[in-house]
């Protein structure tokens, strides 16, 4: 058994955008849900081949832009370890952990999101 507590979800702010019925979600939303998933997972991937001491600036743009789009629709842990790199809080030899790090909480974040939503069906 871990540990490690879940990660911060921003409910409210989920519910604003997928309603409070969980097993009721708009089709369109689901799918701007999906988008989300899909291209967060896609910039992840981006953001680990990054070089951290010749890169900042695309690593900034890069967290900048994930951090908005996450933490509109509730993630708000990760969008506070994004915000640690879009601000180069971090020493390079520490970055590769810490996109690491990231990448996991928004796993778990998105398992959260689907255990609570299941007609988003992303689990």
């Amino acid at each position: 058994m871990s540990t490690k507590s879940e990660p911060v979800f921003d409910w409210a702010q989920a519910s604003s955008l997928l309603g409070d019925d969980p097993d009721l979600v708009d089709d369109d939303m689901g799918e701007i849900v999906h988008e989300l998933i899909q291209s967060s997972i896609a910039r992840f991937q981006e953001l680990y081949v990054l070089e951290p001491r010749s890169e900042t600036k695309a690593i900034s743009a890069l967290t900048h832009q994930m951090r908005g789009s996450l933490l509109n629709f509730g993630f708000t842990t990760v969008g506070q370890l994004l915000g640690h790199l879009e601000h180069g809080e971090f020493k390079p030899d520490d970055f590769t952990r810490l996109v690491e790090e990231a990448y996991e909480t928004f796993a778990e974040s998105v398992r959260m999101l689907s255990d609570r939503y299941p007609s988003l069906g992303i689990g």
